[in-house]
């Protein structure tokens, strides 16, 4: 899935959206992509404050076997 095409979408669950969010992350080879996904990550962390942090998740998610 396209950068554009997840950051325009309508995620149907929250949970799929995240998901989405991260498996690009982690698969990112391009440090403009992880910069704009990290960018829908903070403003979907501003607009669900009561969440867990998708940044956090996506940060985590690079840490691998070190965390």
């Amino acid at each position: 899935m396209s950068v554009t095409a997840l950051a325009t979408r309508r995620p149907n669950s929250d949970s799929a959206y995240r998901a989405g969010l991260i498996s690009s992350y982690v698969r990112a080879t391009d440090w403009a992509v992880e910069l704009r996904l990290l960018a829908e990550a903070t403003r979907y962390d501003k607009d669900n404050p009561g969440a867990p942090s998708l940044v956090d998740e996506l940060h985590g998610a690079r840490l691998g076997d070190a965390a």
